[in-house]
């Protein structure tokens, strides 16, 4: 009888029933496979966020952003960067800072972190012009050099103050040097160094200094990743507080720092690092609808999506058992773009007649039936720091019939005429205009609004249909042709701004850079960003002081003048933004936030709060 006890006991731990805790395991949805683990690729030409998702956790920077509010704060650095000093070098003036690194670091493998991975993660990518990110972040026109001052002290030099020396250079990737310098050496004997670089792997066996390494990748099928045991910053406590402060205790360093302020008052929001997971499983679906399924019988506990879950999905979702639904603003929005090189689209009072028609409210409520919210300027409102809520568009809070009545008022104020002229009565449109004549004397022709189809995109299309219709309504002959994204592509910028007005979407950062490069006047050339040739000197030295300066706060204060401008002068007509919808399993797992901005799978939530995700049962 003993023997049977002691052998049913045994047979139980082998199994895990006793003595044995059973692996906390994570299953995360995604719908398209990796193309690469290759860190220098997927800062290169293989920039997807599918390849983002289970591995950038591994690569730590010196600076980084607090979780919700966004603020600056130290990485694996420790503490802030020295003010810049300016010095002289071989007659060129370049500007240096000194920063000091953490004690303490290893990454999984062991190995300590130094000045030496710090200095071979900036220099190898700037030596080779690695292309991509690594040169966004490593700008050549800001970052000049580094220097290993001992082996945790770094001074980096850059050409002149700019906000991408923080936004970029300081928050530039960092790479084992041990795991990569003799792949490195191979590289610089290859007649392409970088590409050869770029094509080295997979790299599965890739040290990492964050919470979870990979582990597995079965391609088509998953991707494993296994939490690095003894995390560093396991138990570390980040807690904002409501002025604005930021505090980090973190035990297994024995510090306790606070930033932009003091650590007073009442506290807005408080995580604590783990992970509390043994692994996360990523499996790869085909299209959305399996990933759903998935989700709804409990194979997956959170689908990670870029564009977030289509209008559906989310219905069906909400009426599933143990399913939440959240939704957060998406960091981008959708505009349309006027081509200020033509006429008359380079008449401001033109551009303004079309943004007092646009009822952004109407649009996206009842239109689009709320699956977009209305916007007006670039930064959207969840990037609280650098958002303009004193931004009022043309026409806020005007009906149909008084939108009509002042874009005919502009229009006609500019010298605008019509062979028929619209007439609002009471309140209605009583007669359309027809024949639009410019102030030249000649008739308007048809202008072409090109905007994707609605097989491609079905919000932007009703969007052209009914600006489009307002237009008409008033003698102003726009044509919505609903088109391919990628002819819209090549018309804009392959045959060189072949367009009148276009409506696409922009992803966009947190830190406002694009204000500048969206509409600086040196950007509207062949292939630029600055699509409408938008061309204000004005405009141009504010963008200038805004991008080259490093105190936020007066950042702040310069990207706000330049919404301002953009609405008053609308090169742009920002339309709206869609709500990020994502769901998750509340049986199965807990976030330690769902309020965030670009939802819980976006890179500055963690791509999936793969730190601060816990496990219900």
């Amino acid at each position: 009888m003993k023997k049977l006890v002691w052998l049913m006991i045994a047979i139980m731990v082998v199994f895990g029933v006793i003595g044995v805790a059973q692996e906390k395991i994570v299953n995360y949805a995604m719908y398209s496979d990796l193309t690469t683990t290759n860190i220098w690729a997927m800062l290169g030409p293989d920039a997807t966020v599918w390849n983002f998702y289970p591995t950038m956790v591994k690569y730590g920077s010196l600076y980084s952003q607090s979780d919700v509010t966004y603020q600056v704060v130290p990485g694996l650095a420790d503490g802030f960067w020295s003010p810049l000093k300016k010095v002289t070098e071989d007659g060129t003036t370049l500007y240096v800072t000194t920063v000091h690194l953490l004690k303490g670091i290893k990454w999984s493998d062991g190995t300590p972190f130094t000045a030496d991975d710090v200095v071979f993660s900036y220099e190898v990518p700037f030596k080779l012009k690695m292309p991509g990110n690594w040169m966004a972040a490593l700008d050549p026109s800001v970052f000049a050099k580094i220097e290993k001052v001992d082996d945790y002290t770094v001074k980096i030099y850059i050409h002149k103050p700019s906000g991408k020396f923080i936004y970029g250079v300081l928050m530039s990737a960092i790479v084992q040097k041990k795991y990569w310098e003799p792949i490195y050496e191979k590289a610089l004997k290859q007649p392409d160094p970088s590409k050869y670089l770029m094509s080295y792997g997979p790299t599965i066996d890739e040290p990492s200094i964050g919470s979870f390494n990979l582990s597995k990748w079965e391609k088509g099928a998953f991707v494993l990743s296994k939490a690095v045991p003894d995390y560093v910053f396991s138990g570390q406590q980040e807690i904002e507080y409501e002025n604005g402060a930021v505090r980090y205790v973190t035990p297994k360093l024995s510090m306790d720092e606070t930033y932009y302020g003091k650590a007073e008052g009442k506290v807005a929001n408080k995580f604590i690092t783990g992970p509390y997971v043994d692994s996360i499983v990523y499996r790869i679906y085909q299209n959305q609808s399996a990933a759903v399924q998935s989700l709804m019988k409990g194979t997956v506990d959170f689908i990670l999506n870029p564009n977030g879950l289509q209008k559906g999905f989310a219905d069906q979702l909400r009426n599933a058992n143990n399913v939440a639904v959240t939704s957060n603003f998406a960091l981008g929005f959708r505009y349309i773009a006027f081509n200020m090189r033509r006429y008359p689209m380079n008449l401001k009072a033109f551009r303004v007649a079309i943004a007092y028609l646009i009822d952004r409210n109407l649009l996206c409520n009842k239109i689009l039936q709320g699956v977009a919210i209305p916007l007006a300027t670039p930064v959207p409102p969840g990037n609280k720091f650098w958002y303009d809520s004193n931004i009022h568009p043309y026409g806020e809070g005007m009906t149909t019939a008084q939108r009509y009545q002042a874009a005919i008022d502009v229009l006609k104020k500019a010298g605008f005429t019509w062979k028929v002229e619209p007439k609002i009565e009471k309140g209605k449109l009583v007669q359309r205009g027809k024949g639009l004549i410019a102030p030249n004397g000649k008739p308007v022709e048809t202008i072409d609004l090109m905007a994707p189809s609605a097989g491609y995109d079905p919000l932007r299309a009703t969007a052209a249909l009914w600006i489009s219709k307002w237009a008409n309504d008033i003698g102003i002959p726009i044509s919505a042709d609903l088109t391919s994204f990628n002819n819209i592509v090549n018309k804009v910028w392959s045959e060189n701004f072949n367009y009148d007005i276009y409506m696409l979407g922009w992803g966009i950062t947190i830190y406002p850079d694009y204000l500048r490069d969206f509409f600086y006047s040196k950007n509207a050339g062949p292939g630029g960003f600055n699509t409408p040739g938008y061309n204000n000197p004005a405009f141009d030295k504010l963008a200038d002081e805004f991008i080259d300066q490093t105190d936020m706060n007066k950042a702040k204060e310069l990207g706000y003048k330049l919404q301002e401008m953009l609405a008053d002068e609308v090169p742009y007509v920002i339309l709206f933004t869609t709500p990020m919808l994502e769901a998750y399993r509340t049986d199965r797992i807990q976030f330690a936030y769902t309020k965030t901005l670009d939802g819980i799978q976006s890179g500055y939530a963690g791509y999936g709060e793969i730190s601060y995700v816990k496990l219900i049962k």
